[in-house]
């Protein structure tokens, strides 16, 4: 007979740390299921045994207060073992994406002085060598995480203070380099709270997530809240190898709750052929947020799988946690501007927004940056004095780099990121406007726009790199002739004609690991001419020159 769960809003009211969380349902739901994953089930009970074996290992190999400990799992059960145990043993967690290079790994490594490298138990001997033989310089031990389960748990620990910090989220670098933004047990219990009353998430949530448990849409939304409201959570790998699968497992478990990035609902339709498959009627929420939401996306999903409005745009950033805002619980279908802006709903509660312009606020209408107030917020980046104080505006607000605009009703449209935006002959231009519309040609398979000036009279203009889903020689009317086409399709509906548009091969465009474009990689590798030498450019062709 599972234990009753506790629905005591004081007692959880008094959880202050994310070690008060997991020993409070360790204590009140012991054989209530934490997670399941892969065919199998790990309870509450179990998460916290294993969480102490870790803290316990790593307190006994001198890892203490403050210190950071860098772990690079995928989704899975050691993950949650290692990321925890860390806490509890005092030290500060550096989950970071477990495809990074090792150039990057180190990178992160020497960046927040990190104390040691935790990794999984079927990590390959070569490549802890290799981690270990790179670590030689910079100090610090690896361990398996198997090590750690295997050692015996210790009585008591010290917990955390609410205001140390519980991890550094390292930005998915996007728009430029990675940084370690600072998240206390304060912060993350405040976010929680905001998003779980928000969003109405309580014990009986069966919530289905493929995100990458090591990024903050994945790991505090779709991992912490559950959780905290000891809701069920299925767990799938990031790693899909079909985007069905995750249509099934809703379907499978009956779920309740779900969330994606935009590309994941865009390649989910895409893919499915017979969505009479899968019952997902039982959906009461699917979160679409982390990368610029397109409204056809929206109304597709919703259409083909008889969910209306059931879609819940939000808006967050890892310097708030998490969340911000929430498109709401009523029934109402999203809603966008004639540019295709969506509005990206009602503050989180406690949260604040102003839209601004350097050091005032802009007028009704008028575009400007979003920057916000929240008891989420960070206090800055690890290590790293210049980027934090670019990152506070005043009077306690923080900014996001992210450009919008505020209507009549209050709605707060998105438009995009300020550093990703095109300025072509005046115009403001959101790259999502131009990709959007070319990813429409079947003949497309991704697309990216960015912002290119050659330093003439032209000034910067907008080039398209545009992904074809054949081989040029399977095209039967030709490339010159799909590239004229979109050239026309972005002057009849956008009014300007672009810069230079390009076919490129599949998987040129390149994505963080949670689903964002990375425009500024994607111009770089184009204007230092890494795309023309791996022969990524298909139309026109790029001849490069011989080396000498």
């Amino acid at each position: 007979m599972p234990t009753q769960i506790s629905t005591d809003v004081q007692e959880l009211a008094g959880i202050e740390t994310l070690m008060d969380m997991l020993e409070f349902r360790a204590a009140k739901t012991p054989d209530r299921e934490a997670f399941w994953f892969n065919e199998r089930s790990t309870d509450f009970a179990d998460l916290w045994d294993q969480v102490c074996c870790v803290g316990t290992h790593l307190q006994n190999m001198g890892i203490g207060s403050g210190d950071r400990v860098m772990i690079v799992f995928p989704n899975g059960h050691e993950f949650f073992a290692a990321f925890y145990g860390i806490q509890l043993a005092g030290g500060i967690s550096v989950p970071i994406y477990p495809g990074s290079g090792i150039k990057r790994a180190l990178s992160i490594y020497t960046s927040c002085d990190a104390k040691a490298i935790i990794v999984p138990s079927d990590t390959p001997d070569e490549l802890v060598e290799t981690y270990q033989a790179a670590m030689k310089s910079f100090g610090g031990n690896l361990y398996r995480i198997s090590d750690c389960l295997a050692t015996s748990r210790a009585a008591n620990f010290s917990k955390p203070d609410p205001d140390d910090i519980a991890f550094l989220q390292y930005t998915s670098g996007s728009t430029g380099n990675s940084k370690g933004v600072m998240l206390s047990h304060r912060n993350l219990l405040a976010n929680l709270r905001q998003m779980v009353t928000a969003a109405e998430i309580d014990n009986d949530e069966v919530i289905v997530s493929w995100l990458p448990v090591y990024h903050d849409l994945g790991l505090i939304l779709m991992t912490m809240a559950p959780f905290y409201t000891g809701a069920r959570l299925i767990l799938l790998p990031t790693t899909l190898t079909r985007i069905s699968t995750w249509a099934e497992t809703i379907h499978r478990f009956k779920a309740t709750f779900t969330a994606a990035p935009d590309i994941g609902y865009r390649q989910l339709v895409r893919q499915v052929r017979d969505p009479s498959k899968y019952d997902l009627s039982t959906l009461r929420i699917a979160v679409n947020a982390a990368e610029p939401i397109r409204v056809k996306t929206v109304q597709t999903f919703e259409q083909m799988f008889n969910v209306p409005n059931f879609t819940k745009p939000c808006y967050g950033l890892a310097e708030a946690c998490v969340g911000l805002s929430f498109w709401g619980l009523e029934s109402r279908p999203i809603k966008s501007d004639d540019n295709g802006n969506v509005a990206i709903g009602n503050p989180l509660p406690g949260v604040e927004f102003k839209i601004v312009d350097g050091s005032e606020e802009v007028k009704l209408g008028e575009i400007g940056e979003i920057v916000f107030k929240s008891p989420s917020a960070t206090r800055g980046y690890y290590r790293n004095s210049d980027a934090t104080e670019n990152l506070f505006w005043r009077d306690g607000f923080l900014r996001t780099g992210d450009l919008a605009y505020q209507d009549a009703d209050g709605d707060i449209f998105m438009v995009a990121r300020e550093k990703n935006i095109i300025k072509q002959s005046g115009r403001t231009i959101a790259p999502r406007e131009i990709e959007e519309l070319v990813e429409d040609f079947h003949e497309i398979r991704n697309c990216a726009a960015v912002g290119i000036n050659r330093n003439d009279l032209a000034g910067e203009q907008a080039y398209v790199f545009a992904e074809l889903r054949l081989a040029p020689e399977n095209i039967k009317l030709g490339t010159a002739d799909i590239a004229r086409r979109i050239v026309r399709e972005i002057h009849a509906r956008l009014g300007f004609r672009p810069g230079r548009v390009y076919l490129v091969k599949k998987q040129t465009v390149p994505y963080t690991y949670n689903g964002k474009i990375r425009h500024n990689d994607l111009k770089n590798s184009y204007l230092d001419g890494t795309l023309a030498a791996q022969g990524r450019l298909i139309y026109p062709p790029v001849k490069v020159p011989e080396n000498d």
